[in-house]
């Protein structure tokens, strides 16, 4: 036991002799390291812009594909750069890694460090980035969490939810998603009318605010088809106190709430206009006379 504590206090004894032998070295190490990451996170952003600047949003598939590999590029860059870094500090202090990684071999140390998680990140990660899953700037569900993917590298993907939440989910969490903004979208909006209502009527006006729709230049840009009534005009739902259309309208990726919050108060609006009436829940009391 003796033996163990002075040859633990020798070893300490020379890794703090050779630091104060080779602390230039070492600092010059740091400080080429956090050169590396400050100008690979600059070229990172200046491509961004470049990106934003030379690829018009009708290209939006590659210019989110270019995102996605700037972020997976710098991150490895930086990641490869620490590692090596750590590994030349090590020698400077007298820490030999060649006995370590001859001996045991790369993965008996990473399975030493207790890092299978790791593994199963930086794999699950390449799969997603080989097939695709999602790009930068996509709207994704991942479990119960849904946002803009902000940032994305082999080990992490960075989600912002709706209320600015940053979320980081390792890759390897990763057994269900869904990508509600690949190559395009669908709105869909139900809407209800009063019994007494005519359907064929209902279905007349609702053609009018799809054309009115089609003709605003400011979000036929969007629409890649026509909105239409599910079963061609027919009847999806005879609720308890409503009889409910369906309609659906293939548009743009991430521009189906808007034209969907557009469908609903132009079609509210229309049927203000043309006295259609949208019924709404209510409840009947009867008192009981005793007297």
């Amino acid at each position: 036991m003796e033996n163990n504590t002075d040859n633990l206090e020798i070893a300490t004894g020379n890794i703090f002799k050779n630091f104060l032998d080779n602390w230039l070295n070492i600092a010059i190490i740091i400080v080429v390291l956090l050169i590396v990451i400050i100008v690979v996170r600059i070229i990172a952003g200046r491509m961004r812009r470049l990106v934003d600047k030379k690829i018009s949003d009708e290209k939006m598939v590659i210019k989110k594909r270019t995102y996605t590999f700037t972020s997976v590029v710098s991150n490895l860059i930086i990641v490869v750069a620490s590692v090596a870094a750590i590994l030349i500090i090590a020698d400077q202090i007298g820490i030999s890694v060649t006995p370590l990684l001859a001996g045991a071999g790369v993965a008996g140390i990473v399975i030493g460090f207790g890092a299978q998680s790791l593994i199963k990140d930086l794999i699950n990660g390449t799969f997603i980035l080989l097939e695709q899953w999602y790009q930068i700037n996509d709207i994704i569900t991942i479990g119960d969490t849904s946002g803009v993917v902000e940032r994305f590298n082999l080990r992490t993907t960075v989600i912002r939810d709706l209320e600015g939440t940053l979320h980081f989910i390792p890759n390897g969490e990763i057994n269900k998603l869904s990508n509600r903004t690949h190559t395009w979208s669908r709105a869909l909006v139900k809407v209800g009318v009063h019994y007494s209502e005519n359907t064929d009527r209902v279905v007349e006006v609702l053609e009018e605010v799809f054309s009115e729709l089609m003709n605003d230049k400011k979000y036929n840009k969007v629409i890649l088809e026509r909105p239409t009534i599910l079963g061609e005009g027919g009847v999806s739902e005879l609720g308890d106190s409503a009889v409910v259309f369906t309609m659906i309208c293939k548009v743009k990726p991430a521009e189906q709430w808007t034209i969907s919050r557009q469908l609903r108060k132009r079609i509210k609006d229309k049927f203000d206009q043309v006295g259609i009436e949208i019924p709404y829940p209510c409840t009947n009391v009867y008192m009981r006379d005793k007297g």
